[in-house]
């Protein structure tokens, strides 16, 4: 069984789907291992970045009953298949939720049991896609930019996360908080950090990925930052790649494998 990693903030522009993606091709790249990253964000973002991986399925099929089949796309040197985002997601939040978030994660399941690992990037608000994403996962990291309004975000997500833990998803762990496009002359970014670390130091990933024009550059042309062809991109990666390292220990835990449903849950 795979992991289930869900990237969310109740929060926009803290960069949860450049860091999805990102984390989608360290996995598949540095750890070799195969991934799915399912999109729930209607404006498509991740999808979009990974658009070269895409399988011809769309996120919104996964809220329905009939089994849903996701194939890894031909002729890619690395192993992810990208489910679509798309404006169509919204009506998901006019759904009934006894019915799309039990299909959701049934459907989760048994990609989980098809990939090593299962990317999935939430909407920047509380719905009932965000709800079945967490439901289905086996661990949350938390994007946050260091503002004022971000930490009030952050507040109200591990709320979320807990919440669901305790109710829905005992198997849910928070993997950590990742602070990310950090500028360190910003005096008020260093007070945040400060009171993020008083009030949230045993969630807090102890790595920062700071402002680099690197980053959006290289997935605007579809490749990770550690690929860009530029100078500027290798202070980008090594924050990167040390955030990585540092969450996927979280996310991995003490090397159980936590179990995300009986058998027979799957057709295939």
């Amino acid at each position: 069984m795979g992991h289930v990693v869900v990237f969310g903030n109740q929060k926009g522009g803290v960069g949860k789907s450049t860091l999805a993606v990102l984390y989608a091709y360290w996995l598949a790249e540095i750890r070799r291992q195969s991934v799915c990253l399912i999109d729930l964000d209607a404006q498509g973002n991740s999808s979009k970045s990974l658009s070269r991986f895409a399988t011809g399925t769309g996120a919104i099929a996964l809220f329905g009953e009939a089994e849903t089949s996701v194939e890894m796309p031909n002729g890619q040197a690395i192993a992810i298949a990208t489910v679509a985002g798309g404006k169509q997601l919204a009506d998901v939040e006019l759904a009934k939720p006894e019915v799309v978030i039990p299909a959701f994660r049934r459907q989760v399941i048994c990609l989980a049991r098809d990939f090593d690992t299962v990317v999935i990037d939430t909407p920047p608000a509380l719905g009932l896609r965000m709800s079945a994403a967490l439901i289905a996962a086996t661990a949350a990291v938390c994007p946050i930019e260091l503002e004022e309004y971000s930490i009030d975000g952050v507040t109200d997500m591990l709320k979320t996360i807990f919440g669901v833990r305790q109710r829905y998803n005992p198997r849910l762990r928070l993997a950590g908080i990742v602070l990310n496009r950090f500028n360190p002359h910003s005096l008020r970014q260093k007070s945040a950090m400060q009171e993020l670390a008083l009030n949230f130091r045993e969630f807090v990933i102890p790595a920062r990925i700071s402002i680099r024009s690197a980053i959006p550059e290289s997935l605007a042309e579809g490749l990770p930052v550690w690929q860009l062809p530029k100078s500027a991109a290798r202070a980008a990666s090594t924050e990167v790649m040390q955030a990585f390292e540092l969450l996927q220990q979280r996310v991995e835990g003490d090397g159980e494998v936590v179990r995300a449903g009986t058998g027979g849950e799957c057709g295939r």
